[in-house]
């Protein structure tokens, strides 16, 4: 997808959360029955098992601009989800990430770091391989995250890749450094806003057959890092490929010694 197209439809997040936030008041549900209304219309939302289906984040987050979100997957959702959608109802863009986990992939958990900008319901809808939708939330208290000035920058380039795996290899946090700007943020030294800047796509293939395809943007945190937890050992060698909404493109191979991969950079900024 071009730069350009990027950029409008980033846009048209934005004024699609923003008609959310002023219909807040007035539409039943607030800004969750418009999102839903787009995204899933009539169809019917499983809300009750959470041995299915859960998800983990703080009620009261220390950090928004880097807020810990969990989603569990129980003995009846492992291996049965093909596709699931993170929202964050009343952020900027509520969309945080859509998610393509691989056929009969065994995970239990996929972890993620978040901007929060507000009190709001942080959800994750689920569909199954049978078709079904299965929604799970928490609510978190946070003000600011997509605002947040950034980070002061440490070691190491745009692109590099981090990859990190327990002793047993059943779980692997996967680190991208990336300023993942979010266009609401302001430049400390000059006063300027900052414009997007953000990782849009990450594609995970394990021993050569997909992992999870991620499909992402401002509400994502800086550095984005997704930890995944499967019931067997993660089958190596591990590839990432990714880009970013300046279609720069990124891509390393692990292969279960170093823990970090420097990753080749292109694309067209």
């Amino acid at each position: 997808m071009s730069r350009s197209i990027r950029l409008l439809a980033l846009g048209a997040l934005a004024a699609l959360a923003g008609a959310h936030a002023s219909a807040a008041e007035t539409a039943p549900g607030g800004a969750w029955s418009l999102l839903r209304a787009h995204y899933y219309a009539n169809r019917e939302l499983g809300e009750v098992d959470e041995g299915f289906m859960h998800v983990e984040a703080p009620g009261s987050t220390p950090d928004p601009a880097a807020t810990p979100v969990s989603l569990h997957f129980g003995d009846g959702a492992r291996g049965r989800i093909k596709a699931l959608r993170l929202f964050i109802d009343n952020n900027p863009s509520p969309v945080v990430a859509t998610l393509d986990i691989g056929a009969g992939q065994p995970i239990s958990e996929i972890d993620f770091r978040v901007r929060v900008d507000r009190a709001t319901a942080v959800r994750a809808v689920a569909e199954t391989i049978d078709g079904k939708l299965e929604m799970r939330s928490a609510w978190v208290r946070a003000e600011g995250g997509c605002s947040a000035p950034p980070a002061a920058s440490g070691e190491g380039k745009v692109g590099d890749v981090r990859f990190r795996s327990a002793d047993d290899g059943k779980s692997l946090q996967v680190g991208i450094r990336h300023p993942n700007y979010s266009g609401f943020q302001i430049d400390p030294k000059t006063g300027d806003p900052i414009p997007p800047h953000y990782v849009a796509h990450v594609k995970l293939t394990a021993g050569g057959k997909p992992l999870v395809e991620i499909e992402s943007g401002i509400s994502i945190s800086e550095n984005p890092t997704f930890r995944i937890v499967s019931d067997a050992p993660i089958a190596t060698p591990v590839t990432l490929e990714a880009s970013d909404s300046k279609d720069a493109h990124f891509s390393a191979t692990w292969n279960g010694a170093a823990d970090r991969a420097v990753a080749a950079a292109g694309g067209t900024h």
